[in-house]
């Protein structure tokens, strides 16, 4: 006779994700091989145990709803007793009538919503990677405007070199000889030579 039963079992805190999978699948093997039928699998996670358990005080719960004779429980349970991976069990039957067609459309729900799960989780991963993307870029556009705006600043700084240089060499007079001034002088004492005289000729008269 079938019955629901919902066995909640806890395994190693120090187990990989891959080899919990693994651990489930083994489980749900043997309930699929005995001719029950695995309604939901819950991987709980991680929880601190109530009490210290072989010096361990945390563990990773999973939950295996389940339809199947009691001789599958049986069994299950027989293997978790010589599975160093698992550390305590229990095993609660659910209902003594079970409906068949109901159990299959609620499987065809939980697979469903675990599709969907999958699906969302995919999403979120490829919405994170578009943003880590657009992230690089916008780096990568800042940088290039850096090396832009310091590539500016030091045509700037080698325009104003120049212009420096060019206005010291302007600011610097040409030395001269002296003569320029000298043949005016000269000329200016001819010219006066002339006016002084005719003062000397009227003195003397």
């Amino acid at each position: 006779m079938l019955r629901r039963y919902e066995t909640i079992f806890i395994v190693r805190s120090d187990l990989q994700s891959d080899e919990i999978s693994t651990l489930i699948d083994r489980y749900a093997g043997i309930i699929a091989s005995m001719d029950g039928k695995t309604v939901k699998v819950e991987n709980w996670g991680k929880r601190r145990l109530a009490y210290p358990i072989e010096k361990m005080r945390e563990g990773i719960y999973v939950r295996i709803d389940f339809v199947a004779q009691f001789k599958v429980v049986s069994e299950v349970e027989r293997n978790f007793k010589i599975d160093d991976n698992v550390i305590r069990f229990q095993t609660v039957k659910l209902s003594d009538k079970v409906d068949l067609e109901e159990i299959e459309r609620e499987i065809e729900d939980a697979l469903k919503k675990e599709e969907d799960q999958r699906k969302e989780e995919l999403k979120k991963q490829e919405e994170l990677k578009k943003q880590e993307e657009l992230k690089k870029e916008e780096l990568k556009k800042e940088e290039l405007k850096k090396e832009e705006e310091l590539k500016k600043e030091e045509e700037l700084k080698k325009k104003e070199t120049v212009s420096e240089t060019a206005a010291e060499e302007a600011e610097t007079p040409e030395e001269s000889d002296g003569k320029e001034s000298e043949a005016g002088d000269e000329d200016v004492a001819q010219e006066a030579s002339p006016v002084e005289a005719d003062e000397e000729r009227a003195e003397e008269e």
